[in-house]
């Protein structure tokens, strides 16, 4: 049996205590993540050396964002923007809640979600973790 595997590649940004994972494509397909997964098809031991909210947002995709422990996943269509920090306004999960198609400010850059997809811009992966299994037969 052949098992191929891939997660979204994350962006990860923080705004004091407050966490967001933006799941994004491409998918990546070598991880240690995925060869631990793969072995044991244990996802808590895949997951031991990573924090829970990421490892939320690279098996179940979308946008996740933490605070104190807490997790929220929201599904968004569209595309994401990195750029430097001092654009966008400041990062509040009840403005991103409302309207998430804007331009926030995080703690090191800014990131810009839009509906309208660009070469500039990554799609955002609502899907998170995906096996493919090849049985062969000989």
């Amino acid at each position: 049996m052949d098992i191929l595997a891939s997660i979204p590649t994350i962006i990860e940004e923080r705004k004091g205590k407050i966490r967001i994972y933006i799941s994004t494509l491409p998918p990546i397909v070598n991880d240690d993540f995925l060869v631990k997964l793969k072995e044991a098809f244990d996802v808590e031991e895949a997951c031991k050396d990573k924090p829970f909210d990421k490892c939320f947002a690279m098996l179940y995709g979308g946008v996740v964002i933490s605070v104190n422990s807490e997790i929220q996943r929201l599904e968004i269509k569209g595309c994401v923007k990195r750029l430097e920090k001092g654009y966008g306004k400041e990062f509040s999960v009840e403005e991103f809640i409302k309207n998430p198609y804007d331009c926030f400010s995080f703690d090191n850059e800014t990131i810009c979600i839009s509906k309208e997809k660009n070469q500039d811009c990554k799609v955002i992966d609502n899907i998170g973790l995906r096996f493919i299994i090849k049985d062969i037969l000989l």
